[in-house]
């Protein structure tokens, strides 16, 4: 079931689905609420596509020391997961905060 609709710098509009809610919750807990994730695809530091899969992209943005990243499937247009990393992956840097 859609739990709701994110909009990127972009216009481009992602859904999160409550499967994917309920996982986010369980396996990254850093991840508090529903605001963080529209804060990361509203004003991400860097955008870049996957290296593994050419139909996600990655929405990276720092706090503190580490990145939170959600990731998107571009042509079903919805959120996949959210992740938290040191560094930001290999792949096509689409965009990037200047």
């Amino acid at each position: 079931m859609k739990l709701k609709d994110f909009i990127d710098k972009d216009g481009n509009e992602f859904v999160l689905y409550d499967e994917v809610w309920t996982h986010i919750r369980k396996y990254h807990p850093e991840i508090k609420d529903l605001k963080a994730i529209e804060t990361i695809i509203k004003n991400p530091d860097v955008i870049v596509r996957s290296s593994w899969d050419k139909n996600s992209n990655l929405y990276y943005k720092k706090i503190g020391h580490l990145y939170r990243v959600v990731v998107v499937q571009t042509e079903e247009k919805r959120v996949k997961t959210t992740l938290t990393t040191d560094k930001v992956k290999k792949g096509e840097v689409l965009w990037k905060k200047k």
